[in-house]
């Protein structure tokens, strides 16, 4: 009851004259113009601040009314902040952590302001031990910074030099884990930065992977270990040695890394299970993989961004594997998905031409989502870095269509597009699997899908397609379906000159 007496009087004293959030309720009569132009502003009746001002005042935007209060509003929602939730399934548990010891480090601090000492320690030391139990080291050099203060004005000398022993080692632990922060994201930019930059940094990044190594094993540190982790990880993945992948992610799912404990409280369980099972995935190990997307399934919340790219390794899965029942499932459930139309407008092309690939490789005998089709075989698309990978993707299908229509002239419109691509970017950003398939693309215009002809100049590109390595990640490729099955397909259709109706 002290502390509560001593609550109520701080706050009392000091309290803000207005309410300093918004009230989340329906809108009435009574309620404020802030929390009405909120509203307004979450059912989407407004969109620039000339609507907002007309709605709400009768005016254009540089009333000055409209503009204090769209200043109130948004120091009303940044006030907010303090009060987000991270608990939910969508969030990384450490993020609740990391918030509750914020929340109590701000605390203490704004009680000290008011000279209140009581409560300040026991808030210290609560945001004391969460910070040294999920090694938040920066946090607790920020409590330990704090208690130093309490305990000289309560003149506690053993406690005092206890504390500054302790603040001492953090201090000391933090520069190295500083050193290994600053290495990561140096070396995780050059290397995602462009192709140039990355050609020019790669053994760069193999001496900070071991510089963070090496950090690791000093000091046990997982802020270290998170740091060598993801840029391994990283590397492993544009390097395309998935095959070492494999083994790394499954120790670290354990718990322990080279027989050292982790923080159990840290590690991030939902990213390390996805990068196995893409891992599965791009090393050709299908069934395993789809072995592990369906056991952890339900380690992904269906209203989490994390759920959207299991899905799509997911599905891609699938699709190698040639289970398009499997696909058109998986599929179904990420269209069906509500947040699907809050995704990015990239995510949502790339999950429609994962459809459009779905109808072409397979013709079952149940309902297949419709879709506009002729938007992909009709235009081709302009060029844009960004999207080169997805671009290439769509002028493959287009030209597999055209060779179901047995249609030479688009074919030789398709190949042309492709031809652009491969003379100014292929060479440096697409991998020797995409410009293998592209030469054997090229035989079937050239030869006017001639079969007899097709057979005896494709032999050996279609051999070194097969013989080729799975591509790394420094690639930007969509190959949806696997080269040698849409060759597959492709001489099928050219054998039995098969015209199809798309719809």
């Amino acid at each position: 009851m002290k502390d509560l007496k001593r609550l109520v009087r701080i706050v009392t004293k000091l309290k803000q004259r207005q309410y300093p959030l918004l009230e989340l309720k329906s809108i009435n009569e009574n309620s404020s113009k802030e929390n009405i132009f909120f509203r307004y502003i979450k059912k989407g009746m407004v969109n620039t601040d000339d609507e907002a001002s007309e709605l709400l005042y009768g005016t254009k935007s540089d009333d000055d009314r409209y503009r204090m209060l769209k200043s109130r509003l948004k120091q009303k929602l940044l006030n907010h902040l303090f009060f987000l939730e991270f608990s939910d399934q969508n969030q990384k548990l450490t993020y609740q952590y990391e918030q509750e010891v914020i929340q109590l480090l701000h605390q203490a601090r704004m009680l000290t302001f008011t000279g209140e000492k009581r409560i300040t320690k026991n808030l210290l030391l609560k945001a004391l031990t969460q910070a040294n139990r999920c090694e938040f080291t920066r946090h607790s050099i920020a409590s330990l910074e704090e208690l130093v203060r309490v305990y000289s004005d309560n003149c506690q000398p053993h406690l005092f030099e206890n504390n500054i022993d302790e603040l001492r080692a953090a201090r000391a632990l933090f520069l190295k884990e500083d050193q290994a922060r600053e290495t990561y994201y140096r070396m995780r930019m050059m290397i995602v930065k462009s192709v140039n930059s990355r050609k020019k940094n790669m053994e760069l990044a193999e001496d900070a992977i071991r510089e963070l190594e090496q950090l690791w094993k000093e000091t046990k540190s997982y802020n270290v270990f998170d740091n060598y982790y993801r840029l391994r990880l990283l590397y492993m993945e544009l390097t395309a040695d998935f095959e070492t992948i494999i083994p790394f992610l499954t120790e670290i799912q354990t718990g322990k890394y080279e027989g050292v404990s982790l923080n159990e409280n840290r590690i991030d369980t939902r990213h390390i299970t996805y990068s196995l099972i893409y891992a599965h995935f791009k090393s050709k190990k299908l069934q395993e993989g789809l072995d592990l997307a369906e056991k952890f399934a339900d380690l992904f919340d269906s209203s989490s961004d994390s759920w959207f790219a299991y899905k799509e390794t997911y599905f891609l899965l699938a699709m190698h594997s040639r289970d398009y029942r499997l696909a058109f499932e998986i599929i179904s459930h990420v269209f069906d998905n509500k947040r699907f139309i809050s995704l990015s407008a990239k995510a949502e092309e790339r999950w429609k031409l994962y459809n459009a690939y779905l109808h072409f490789a397979y013709s079952g005998n149940f309902y297949m989502r419709s879709f506009n089709f002729t938007k992909y075989v009709e235009n081709v698309p302009e060029y844009n870095k960004d999207k080169e990978g997805f671009n290439v993707a769509i002028l493959i299908l287009q030209f597999l269509y055209f060779v179901e229509r047995a249609d030479v002239d688009a074919l030789s419109e398709r190949r042309d597009a492709l031809k652009k691509y491969m003379a100014n970017h292929f060479k440096e950003n697409f991998s020797y699997r995409t410009r293998t398939f592209y030469k054997l693309l090229n035989i079937v215009v050239e030869n006017e899908m001639d079969m007899k002809k097709i057979n005896a100049k494709s032999k050996y590109l279609s051999v070194k397609l097969t013989e080729t390595p799975v591509v790394g990640d420094a690639y930007q490729e969509l190959e949806i379906i696997p080269y040698e099955h849409l060759w597959e397909l492709m001489m099928h259709m050219i054998r039995f000159e098969r015209v199809s109706s798309w719809q």
